[in-house]
């Protein structure tokens, strides 16, 4: 009974001459091209007359029930009647990468494997290279933004994050949200100093930089200098997440000192019982439970300026979360500072201080409730592939990654 398939070989252009085995078990195709003739590499004019055919090569292709596959082609060369001399040119077929060992559905095959994984890890499972794995990437996804492919920008979000443990080699980090969901990143800039990121705003086309309404940052003056130099028609929004991280971080000192105190001050048994408030002080009223409620109660019964503390942070936290005006945000929040000042909790003064110098940026936030929440989703992205990758150190090849990462699937899908 014969148990053998016909399967369709998807390459345009060529036919199948034979088919065998290497020594090393892939199976061997070797084909001829179809089509006569090819372009000058010279003129670029349309060139028939036959000059015979250039030496074999071998190109990997998809592999077939898990066995290699390799694709072996004598390519035909072609004189141009037109140039002085009639140079030659080698015919290069559609599924030919230009100076790859590999077909074009082999590379895009690689790099679906590629997305959420390592190149190291790709490699391993094809018996191939990093080196040629980085190829492959290098060859089908820019280190750069294709401008094209936008035709409005309404929101940018800027953020940097580091390369390196201990908050060091800082990059930025610029995306911008897409509807109805998604981000996408358009740059990673080697720095985060006030001029690269005015050399990248200078770089986006004039059609799509009049577009833009609102900046998205965090709490950093090169950021915000650049952005009101460049574009100045566009609302600059300090991000409410690290405004929020800024206050949570004072109520959270007052949290440690007066622990510190309380340690010495009460008996062994009674701080027993207010031991594990971390975690619960660190929460919003609406999200305990009764029984970190009542260690909270017996908590701030030690310590009634932990619990002026805590209703402040959450006092603020609901002036956000209210749908204020400009104008009355700003009233609220500096009668917030008001009451803050007046409990003497020292560990909320800088803070304050924050206040004084951000608070018109800060309270653009209420003009349409934008925030920086889409860029410190996206950069929890970029810590996964750092780790993953076990750090990527340069911009470009971060900038392919996460573009692989978050397109790879619709660009080099079988659709």
């Amino acid at each position: 009974m014969d148990n053998t398939i016909r399967i369709p070989l998807d390459l345009p252009d060529v036919r199948v001459l034979e088919v065998s085995s290497t020594e090393q078990g892939a199976w061997l195709i070797r084909v001829e091209s179809t089509v006569n003739g090819t372009q000058c590499h010279q003129c670029g004019r349309p060139i028939t007359p036959f000059h015979g055919v250039d030496t074999a090569i071998r190109l990997r292709h998809l592999p077939v029930f898990e066995t290699p596959v390799l694709i072996e082609i004598r390519p035909k060369r072609y004189r141009c009647p037109f140039c002085e001399g009639h140079p030659t040119t080698t015919q290069r077929l559609s599924w030919q990468a230009l100076r790859s060992p590999n077909t074009k559905p082999y590379e895009q095959w690689l790099l679906r494997l590629l997305v959420n994984s390592t190149m190291a890890d790709v490699a391993r499972k094809l018996t191939i290279t990093d080196e040629t794995v980085l190829g492959v990437l290098q060859r089908w996804v820019s280190p750069q933004v294709n401008w094209d492919e936008f035709e409005h920008i309404e929101v940018v979000g800027i953020d940097e994050i580091a390369l390196k443990r201990g908050h060091r080699d800082y990059v930025t980090l610029v995306t911008v949200p897409l509807m109805p969901q998604g981000v996408a990143v358009i740059a990673i800039l080697a720095d985060r100093k006030k001029q690269t990121v005015v050399d990248f705003f200078q770089s986006i086309p004039t059609r799509l930089k009049e577009t833009i309404q609102r900046i998205c940052t965090d709490l950093y003056q090169g950021f915000v200098a650049a952005a009101e130099e460049e574009v100045p028609q566009a609302h600059i929004v300090v991000d409410r997440f690290h405004v929020a991280r800024a206050y949570h971080g004072c109520a959270d000192a007052v949290r440690k000192h007066e622990l510190k105190r309380l340690r010495q001050a009460l008996s062994q048994e009674e701080y027993s019982q207010i031991q594990g408030a971390m975690w619960p002080f660190r929460k919003s009223p609406k999200d305990l439970d009764d029984k970190e409620q009542a260690l909270l109660e017996r908590l701030f019964d030690h310590s009634p300026q932990l619990k002026q503390a805590y209703t402040l942070r959450e006092e603020l936290t609901a002036i956000f979360e209210r749908d204020y005006t400009k104008r009355g945000a700003k009233c609220a929040i500096r009668a917030w500072c008001k009451r803050v000042r007046n409990s003497d909790l020292d560990e909320f003064e800088s803070f304050l201080g924050t206040v004084d110098s951000w608070l018109d940026l800060i309270t653009n936030y209420f003009l349409e409730g934008w925030s920086s929440g889409f860029v410190e989703g996206f950069n929890n992205r970029v810590k996964v592939l750092k780790r993953r990758c076990y750090g990527i150190f340069d911009v470009k090849t971060m900038f392919q990654r996460l573009s692989l990462d978050l397109d790879g699937y619709e660009k080099f899908g079988f659709t």
